[in-house]
């Protein structure tokens, strides 16, 4: 009983804190105008100051959300997170900004600073050349990354972001059949022949001009032939063939630009 009352009172000490803290952010600001703090946070914005800019331009969320300010802020705020390195943070306001502004003429921006978001929490896995042991976390930034690209070019196709997102995608692209080309391999290791074909049957049908998806049609043809599928190994067989001479570009990593 005393164990549980202990722990009841670390809860009610950490909900004090929580409340104190956010009782203090509020008294920071009390009596200071919405155009104020919002002026305030646009400066510290182009200072470079992110930091300030987010304390600012957070306050003034708080108040008009979806006031004069909202949709300003909002974006404000996704690009401060960003350049702080706040990926997380930065994806979340994005995340709220469609929901909140779905006709924005601003929703191009969103997708691409939410892209290159997943982009750099992806960077990792992707300077690591993509072990089969990386964290799962960090393929699904990546395939966000993709996803968020494509969107804003197949939505947006006259955005100024366009190209550097359609270069993004080849990039990443490459990258993912590269990923399951490494597990394709691991699985031929351990002769889990099923595996083998479901992977790179899945590489087919998800990057099929990728030279790590022609690269991985030997692995399927063995693999049919170890599991006695002669028909489909005889077709794997021909698809090698007929790509035998075949050239596949390379897709290098874009530039981070600083400026959006």
């Amino acid at each position: 009983m005393r164990k549980l009352s202990s722990v009841a009172s670390l809860v009610l000490a950490g909900l004090l804190i929580v409340g104190c803290s956010s009782s203090s952010k509020e008294n920071e600001f009390a009596g200071i105008p919405a155009q104020d703090l919002y002026s305030q946070g646009q400066s510290y914005l182009q200072e470079g100051d992110y930091t300030n800019a987010i304390r600012y331009l957070d306050a003034v969320d708080v108040r008009a959300a979806q006031g004069a300010y909202g949709e300003q802020v909002q974006l404000s705020l996704i690009y401060a997170n960003y350049k702080l390195g706040e990926y997380y943070k930065a994806l979340d306001a994005a995340e709220r900004f469609v929901r909140a502004y779905p006709n924005s003429a601003s929703m191009d921006y969103v997708y691409y600073l939410a892209a290159l978001s997943n982009a750099r929490l992806g960077d990792n896995w992707i300077q690591d050349f993509f072990s089969v042991n990386r964290s799962s976390r960090a393929v699904e930034s990546v395939r966000n990354a993709y996803g968020s690209f494509q969107t804003l070019v197949q939505q947006y196709p006259q955005s100024q972001y366009a190209q550097d997102a359609q270069n993004w995608m080849a990039y990443l692209k490459n990258r993912l059949a590269e990923h399951e080309l490494k597990i394709a391999e691991y699985y031929m290791e351990r002769d889990a022949y099923v595996a083998v074909a479901n992977r790179v049957e899945e590489m087919l049908r998800f990057y099929p001009d990728s030279r790590a998806t022609n690269e991985a049609l030997p692995l399927l043809q063995q693999s049919f032939e170890a599991m006695g599928i002669q028909d489909s190994a005889q077709k794997v067989a021909a698809m090698i063939e007929a790509n035998k001479n075949k050239e596949f570009p390379e897709a290098t990593k874009p530039a981070y630009g600083e400026q959006f």
